[in-house]
This record gives C-alpha cells, structure tokens and sequence, in this order.
C-alpha cells in the first residue's frame, strides 16, 4: 500500500497548532497556580487574624479570673488595663474575618464589657471604694463565659491547624472537600456566638519567665575581657569531649552581652555556643539533637540539670516550672539566697528525656542579674501576708521569694500558693509594706507547668 505524505504546509499548521496548544496550556497552568497561590495567601491572613482572636480571648478569660481574686487597688488597676487591651486586640482581629454575613453581636459586647467593667472597679477602688460581692459575681460570670467561648474557639484552631477546615470560603485547602466543610468555619463561629444568648446585662457607672532588665550585666561588669582564642579554649573546656573538637568562630554577637560565638556540625549534629567577651563565661549553648523517645522521668531530668550547674559554677540554684516539648525538658531554675528565691536570676536548661544529656542552657537572666543581694527585713508575717489576700484563695504554701517589676525594681515579696476553682495561683505580698504586687495563674498541662 502506497505511504501518502503529509503536504509540507499541513505540517507547518499541525506545528504551529501544537505550539499554541502548549503555550494555552503553561498560560493556563500558570494561572491555576497564581489563583492557588492567592488563595493560599488570602486563607494565611485569615488564620493569622483568627489565632489573633483565640491569643487574645484566652488572656481576657486568665486576666480576669485573676481579677477575682485581687485586693489590692493598683493590681486591680494594672489587671483592668490589660484586659481593655487584650480585649481590643481581639475585637481589632474580629472584624478581619470573612464572617461579615454572621452576627457577632454577643462576642463583640462581652469583649467590650471585659474591658470598661475591669476599668470601672478599678476606678471605684482606687477612689477608696471597694468591690462588693455582686461585683466579684460579675467578675466570675464573665471569667465563665469567656471560658466557654474559648473551648469552641480551640475546637476552630485545632481544625484549621489540621487543615481539615478552611476560613477562605471560595476555596478549600483539602482536596475534593464538600460545600458543608468549607463552610464550616462561619458554623463553628455561630456555635460560639451561641454562648452569648443569655448574656445579662451589666449595670455600672492583667513566676517570672524573663529576668529583670537592667542596664548593664551585674555579675560580669567588673570582669577583664578575654580574646577570642581564650574564649574557645574556655567553651572547648565546657563541652570537654568530641563537641570541642571542631568549634569554628561564628559571627560575635552584640547587645546586653557581648559574646565570642563558635559552631560545629561534628556527626550531623548542629551545636553553637557562645563565651562573654567580659570574664569569659558561658552565656549560652545549644545541642540540636532529635530526641525519638522518653525513658526518664522529669524528676530525673530535673537531678541531671542540677548536676550540670553544680559543675559548671551555677550553685545554690532552685528549680521552678518547666516544659516539655519533642523528647525534650525545658527547665527553669532560680538563684536562691539565705531561704529566699530570687526570681531575676535565671537560668534555663535542655535536657533530653531519653537519656538525660544536657542539650542547651540560657544563663542571660542570671548573668545580667547575679549579685549578693542586701535583703530587706521582713515587717509582715506570712501569717500577715496571707491575711491580706483575698480569702477565695485557699492557700497551701508560704515562702519568701524576690521579684522584679515592671519599674526594674526588685521587691521582697512573700509568694502565697494556693487554689481557687480548681486552679492555681500565686499571690505575691510585699513583704514590707503588705501590698499585692502580682497575680500569676500557673497552668498545668502534659507538657509541663507555666505562668501566665
């Protein structure tokens, strides 16, 4: 059978037919990719603004179960300003939601009424009134709500976290999702508005995670300064095995304190460390190695990082709260000094739980901080000090502890621990002078204990 070939200037067409079929095809591509693309931004700005909202909400309900509790004028004082203030960064972040089309009315007049109802007893109290019963009633009621409306709110986060659930209505992240689930999110912010449905009227005319700040590092302020080649001697001597043995000098760092840094990737693990310019010290060193599993207990990772400071200069040390995250125990410990702690002078610890090593430290807090202190005499008796907290508080324990404010100043302060509503709280009371200088809730998890 006799091949009949294709005229030459069918080919061309046939050519050119599919060059434009390809270019139509990359054009097309290019802008199904750019729409994702958009649309991946536009739900990042929508999530961003909701776990903005959950942040907040979350602090109004602590700060103001912490208002139930105060006594005190200008506790009561700095607690109101921070609700008002948590409570317009939440209503700010509201209004960025695509949820225009829903009535938000109840959350957005609890999150107003949190704030002026905190601002008018604060304004009663310091004017030498004092908060009746009802008003503290009030104060609960409102503390609840916010709880409720906090639980649905982590019930939304955990879903976007997932990515089982998408805020950006006209495009869900999950592949072949149904309409219900993308429409979801205005549900679940309907349930939570819910919350809000018999919400009365009301009738009426915010331990210590950062060391105090000071101005220049007390402990090493006198100390000689050191060359670089010292430094490393000093931080292959801390490490004192295979870790020392490749240290490479990094970038110097400059601030508060200024440090000598070294690095190594020896055995595929990244470690930096970095040695004070001024006497030497170590400010601060990482290990980042995966830790897979935990076979100790935190008892035990507590004994391992209190041997670590023994041995490296850090005596006299408390721990306080931790946490625990991927395998590995974050622990704080606090300088202590005749029976007193001394909350300013901290240093953190890594330890991983699998084995006990020591991965990290951050001596920052302690090295800015660090001095023998001239303690005041106490005027109060914890006895006293205790009477001089709200009597919702059932308190367990007394002691004396040394505490920084927000003015940089460091108080003498009894530390009263005790529970309301099946919640911890510590309660700080001038040794001196009986004021209440702050509230802390502590916050128990699997992960650990915290303050906020």
């Amino acid at each position: 059978m006799e091949n009949k070939k294709i005229p030459r200037k069918y080919g061309v067409l046939y050519g050119i037919a599919a060059a434009l079929f390809l270019v139509v095809s990359i054009a097309g591509i290019y802008q199904y990719q750019k729409a994702q693309r958009l649309a991946l931004a536009v739900e990042n700005q929508y999530v961003h603004a909701f776990t903005e909202v959950a942040d907040y909400m979350r602090d109004v309900e602590v700060l103001l179960e912490k208002t139930t509790l105060v006594s005190d004028p200008g506790q009561l004082a700095v607690l109101s300003s921070e609700v008002y203030r948590q409570a317009s960064g939440a209503k700010a972040n509201l209004a960025l939601l695509p949820v225009a089309e829903l009535n938000l009315s109840g959350t957005s007049k609890f999150l107003s009424h949190a704030g002026d109802y905190t601002a008018y007893l604060a304004s009663k109290v310091l004017d030498s009134g004092e908060v009746t019963e009802e008003e503290y009633k009030n104060l609960e009621a409102l503390a609840d709500y916010g709880n409720q409306v906090n639980a649905h709110l982590e019930k939304l986060q955990d879903k976007l976290y997932s990515q089982s659930l998408s805020i950006h209505t006209a495009r869900s992240l999950v592949a072949h999702a149904e309409e219900e689930e993308e429409q979801s999110f205005s549900a679940g912010m309907e349930e939570a508005e819910k919350v809000f449905q018999d919400y009365p009227s009301l009738i009426y005319d915010g331990p210590f995670s950062e060391h105090l700040e000071t101005t220049e590092p007390v402990m090493i302020k006198d100390e000689l300064r050191i060359t670089q080649e010292e430094a490393l001697k000093r931080a292959k001597e801390f490490f004192g095995d295979w870790r020392s043995r490749s240290l490479e000098p990094e970038d110097e760092g400059k601030g508060r304190i200024d440090t000598y840094n070294f690095t190594t990737g020896n055995k595929g693990r990244e470690i930096s460390i970095s040695v004070t310019k001024q006497g030497g010290r170590i400010l601060y060193f990482l290990d980042n190695r995966d830790v897979s599993e935990e076979n100790i207990s935190m008892d035990e990772a507590i004994h391992y990082a209190n041997e670590f400071l023994s041995v490296h200069g850090f005596g006299g040390m408390e721990s306080s709260y931790y946490d625990r995250e991927n395998g590995i125990a974050t622990i704080n410990f606090a300088a202590v000094q005749d029976g007193v702690i001394l909350y300013s002078d901290l240093v953190k610890v890594k330890v991983a739980l699998d084995n006990g090593e020591i991965l990290g430290m951050e001596a920052g807090g302690y090295m800015m901080s660090h001095t023998k202190r001239e303690l005041p005499a106490t005027r109060l008796s914890a006895e006293e000090a205790t009477g001089r907290i709200n009597k919702r508080l059932s308190v367990d324990h007394v002691r004396l502890a040394l505490i920084p404010l927000e003015s940089r100043r460091e108080v003498l302060c009894y530390e009263c621990r005790g529970t309301y509503k099946e919640r911890d709280f510590l309660i700080y009371v001038n040794a001196e002078t009986g004021k209440e200088e702050k509230i802390l809730m502590l916050v128990h998890s699997e992960n650990g204990i915290l303050t906020v």
